[in-house]
């Protein structure tokens, strides 16, 4: 079956698109990625995502709005583009504009917003969408959801690690998988740039390259509690987001360049990544594979191998195993709808939820002849 996966991170900088043929399911998945597309969000759009999970006041009818904006923009602009005989199944992971475990606040639940009926209306195609809901009902952090695509696809001792907004990690190990967040990926450069030049991100690194490190306020802030708190634990916008930019970084302004800044926050990012690995992964790392929109900058990258080199020589990436860097995380979820459909849990230890299938369906058109698919599908754990 041909699942197309749509993925709006916490990056907030566009939709990615992943055209894949998955076939079976647990352990006998195999996979084929057709095509990959990214899209921009147009600026207004962008300023909506930024201001609704921001945890500033709005009213109802406002987030309404949005979620219903984001929906329509799917539908119009990135759905659209494809040809529905391409396509059997459309995932569609959700932005998230609220997630309460981040901030310890786990019963306030998760929020994911694009409202997916939209995009079921405009395809009447079978939707799988909204993944974390189930996991934090029954009883975990709603996140890092990835880490059944790594068990499934990697061996015993391959460390992953994904850059998006936010930075997470899976370790597949002997005794099961340990997943969790990093803390900061591509979120507080992306600000920071947009904050300083009205850009979305820091394209190839070049504001980066033009600073320099402050190790004063590196050694600060790698002293946040985050970093302390072993797993599970996931973390978001909520956290690493506007506040922690204000309050944290942005007082070194009156000594330093806020390309300064920018070079700070992309070492942090590495330096980061690179503590957890160290404090919470103990068992023998035989290769790191990095993926991620954070792929893209290549003073990220450069401080990261340099750091993991201690770790392990083997560092490669996503694409040195026919998975696109940035069709990564669309891939994972597709494997979680294609678990949901074939009525198999999607979550792993690594959330600390109870096990359980993730996702919700809304039944299209072809949901019948899905199901008559699916029962021919070989499976094994």
């Amino acid at each position: 079956m041909r699942f197309l996966a749509i993925v709006t991170g916490t990056s907030s900088d566009g939709a990615d698109v992943t055209l894949i043929d998955l076939q079976g399911c647990g352990k006998a998945t195999r996979f084929k990625i057709i095509n990959y597309v990214s899209y921009s969000y147009p600026e207004w759009l962008r300023r909506e995502l930024l201001r609704v999970s921001s945890l500033e006041p709005i009213t109802a009818e406002e987030f309404s709005k949005v979620h219903w904006d984001l929906g329509r923009f799917l539908a119009d602009n990135v759905v659209s583009n494809f040809n529905r005989d391409d396509y059997d199944i459309i995932v569609y992971s959700g932005y998230t504009a609220y997630h309460g475990p981040s901030l310890g606040r786990r019963d306030y639940g998760t929020l994911q917003i694009g409202e997916a009926s939209v995009i079921y209306a405009r395809t009447l195609k079978t939707v799988v969408y909204d993944f974390r809901a189930n996991d934090v009902a029954a009883g975990g952090l709603g996140a890092p959801l990835i880490a059944l695509s790594d068990a499934l696809l990697f061996h015993e001792g391959t460390l992953t690690i994904n850059i998006g907004g936010i930075s997470n990690v899976t370790y597949i190990g002997r005794d099961g998988v340990i997943a969790f967040d990093t803390g900061p990926g591509n979120i507080l450069i992306n600000l920071l740039t947009d904050h300083f030049y009205g850009e979305p991100y820091d394209k190839g690194g070049l504001h980066a390259s033009n600073g320099h490190v402050i190790k004063e306020l590196i050694t600060e802030l790698m002293q946040d509690d985050y970093f302390k708190k072993p797993p599970p634990k996931n973390t978001g916008r909520e956290y690493f987001g506007l506040s922690f930019m204000r309050n944290r970084i942005l007082p070194y302004l009156s000594k330093y360049s806020s390309d300064d800044l920018i070079r700070t926050a992309t070492r942090f990012t590495a330096e980061s990544i690179h503590d957890q690995v160290r404090r919470f992964i103990n068992g023998p790392i035989r290769e790191v594979v990095i993926g991620g929109g954070g792929t893209r900058n290549p003073i990220l990258m450069s401080d990261l191998r340099e750091l993991l080199r201690g770790l392990t020589p083997r560092i490669k990436t996503f694409k040195d195993y026919g998975i696109d860097d940035l069709a990564r995380e669309g891939l994972g979820f597709a494997i979680i709808a294609n678990e949901a459909l074939h009525l198999r849990v999607g979550n792993t230890e690594a959330t600390g939820g109870s096990p359980i299938i993730l996702g919700k369906i809304i039944p299209g058109a072809n949901f019948i002849n899905l199901i008559e698919h699916l029962r021919n599908d070989k499976c094994s754990d």
